[in-house]
């Protein structure tokens, strides 16, 4: 929606595919992954295609701050979120000119969770917040600036 600046969730959450976030999805496997399912047993083995995406911008979520650059070129962008805290976090994209939030994680990410979103960002300016219990006010939101990409 253009009202939304360009803030477009492409795929709302990749690690969690189309049955909602309690699904894995299926990604393709990191070196020796089949390897050691079989021999261990698929249904023993967790998801790990979050914590081995190529391409992906770390975001720590901690205790009480978020560990992520400030500067993100404009376009398709995976955000791998790590909940490296002992607390449950969210994260949101808000307009700080109108207090509207852009996008945000459907659901709290829990305490040891990679979960992998997929955004196409749009050049601006954004605030990057966790708003869990008061985390915002103890310093858990930055400022994210989106810049254009070089023209070729």
């Amino acid at each position: 929606m253009a009202a939304r600046r360009g803030i477009f969730v492409v795929a709302a959450v990749l690690a969690f595919g189309c049955g909602g976030e309690g699904e894995p999805a299926e990604a393709a496997d990191p070196p020796g992954a089949a390897a050691s399912r079989a021999a261990a047993g698929s249904a023993s083995e967790p998801d790990l295609s979050a914590v081995y995406a190529a391409d992906a911008v770390d975001v720590a979520l901690l205790e009480y701050a978020i560990g992520m650059p400030s500067r993100l070129p404009a376009g398709p962008t995976v955000l791998r979120l790590s909940n490296q805290g002992f607390e449950m976090h969210n994260l949101k994209l808000v307009d700080p000119a109108s207090g509207q939030v852009l996008w945000e994680t459907e659901t709290d990410v829990n305490t040891g969770e990679v979960r992998l979103v997929e955004l196409e960002l749009s050049p601006g300016s954004y605030t990057v917040v966790c708003d869990v219990a008061g985390h915002d006010s103890r310093g858990m939101l930055m400022t994210l600036t989106v810049e254009a990409s070089p023209s070729p």
